[in-house]
């Protein structure tokens, strides 16, 4: 088997599918597989797909009958593969020949790692914008893009730890992917789409994993996809804004260990009662986010009490989430899977 597994999820991706297979085929790392899973595309995505198969054998057609969103596509290859490692890529990423290879190489320096995440760039100008360089938490629950929309030659980028990885191109080690299940998945798929990498970022703390930005890495990502300007927002499907609003509550719900939750909910709840009052006055059709939540408070608690279980046992032994200890080679980590996952 490849020692690497490239995931790439489509849903009406023909614009972009066919560039992204060929950056994929250019890569100097060799020792691959590529499944695109096809979410019920409307569009003629699987026959480029199929067309680009015929000609390199690395490449997998997996037609779904219906669209599972960004995590029950990922999830899908996820759990009928395993490989030592596993590289996410949107359909929209155009890779440089060297990226895999140097996210693979980063990965092996240590064992702690759990993710690498490189440097997505906007554009192919001599001095791009940036698109992300990592993810970093904030106080009150939520994740914004590392050195979003700064220019690459003055924002100062150095690789190292990070708070999480962007969901559009971050590669995992095999091992983090099946440490971090719950309830057998990977990714949540009640999720569906967006702010899913900010669930996995958030629990990969937790459970005492690393995510480094390797800045050799690069890729192109021109972002389209920004809920939270009002201006794209206007533009988006109902379904879409609705799950960004139901997704920011299923992160609230289910990972603040109880002695971050008076602070936390402190800093979070005046802006989610302004999100609240948004979709009362200006998008009614966003409150179905909040009748899901009620729906499904007994699942989400359910979720929440396996992985807070996880943090107290862990808390138990003296070990309280992510270590401040440096990175270096050679080094090993236990891996934490227990009963609960």
């Amino acid at each position: 088997m490849p020692s690497v597994l490239l995931s790439i999820v489509t849903w009406n991706s023909a614009a972009v599918i066919e560039a992204c297979l060929h950056s994929v085929l250019a890569q100097r790392y060799t020792d691959f597989e590529v499944w695109v899973v096809d979410n019920a595309s409307a569009d003629d995505t699987r026959e480029r797909v199929a067309a680009v198969a015929a000609t390199d054998a690395r490449v997998q057609l997996h037609s779904l009958p219906r669209n599972t969103g960004f995590c029950g596509g990922h999830n899908y290859a996820l759990d009928r593969t395993y490989s030592e490692a596993v590289l996410l890529v949107n359909p929209d990423i155009e890779l440089e020949p060297d990226y895999l290879a140097r996210a693979m190489a980063t990965l092996r320096t240590d064992a702690r790692i759990g993710t690498v995440c490189g440097l997505l760039l906007q554009s192919h100008e001599a001095n791009p914008r940036i698109d992300s360089t990592g993810m970093e938490a904030l106080p009150d629950g939520r994740f914004r893009l590392r050195h979003h929309g700064q220019l690459l030659l003055t924002a100062g980028l150095a690789a190292g730890p990070v708070d999480g990885a962007d969901g559009a191109l971050p590669l995992y080690r095999r091992t983090f992917i099946d440490d971090l299940r719950v309830e057998g998945q990977f990714f949540d798929e009640r999720f569906f789409a967006h702010k899913e990498d900010w669930d996995i970022a958030w629990r990969s703390r937790l459970f005492g994993w690393h995510t480094v930005f390797e800045p050799a890495c690069r890729a192109l990502h021109p972002r389209e996809f920004r809920p939270a300007n009002l201006r794209v927002r206007l533009r988006l499907s109902g379904t879409i804004k609705a799950d960004a609003v139901k997704n920011q509550w299923l992160l609230l719900l289910k990972n603040p260990p109880r002695r971050d939750l008076p602070g936390m909910w402190l800093r979070a709840l005046p802006r989610q009662l302004g999100i609240l009052l948004y979709c009362l006055v200006l998008e009614r059709a966003s409150l179905r986010a909040y009748a899901y939540i009620w729906q499904h408070w007994s699942s989400i608690l359910e979720t929440r009490r396996l992985i807070q279980t996880r943090v107290r046992q862990q808390e138990a032994q003296g070990f309280f989430g992510l270590s401040t200890e440096p990175l270096s080679p050679g080094s090993r980590v236990t891996n934490m899977a227990t009963d609960l996952v």
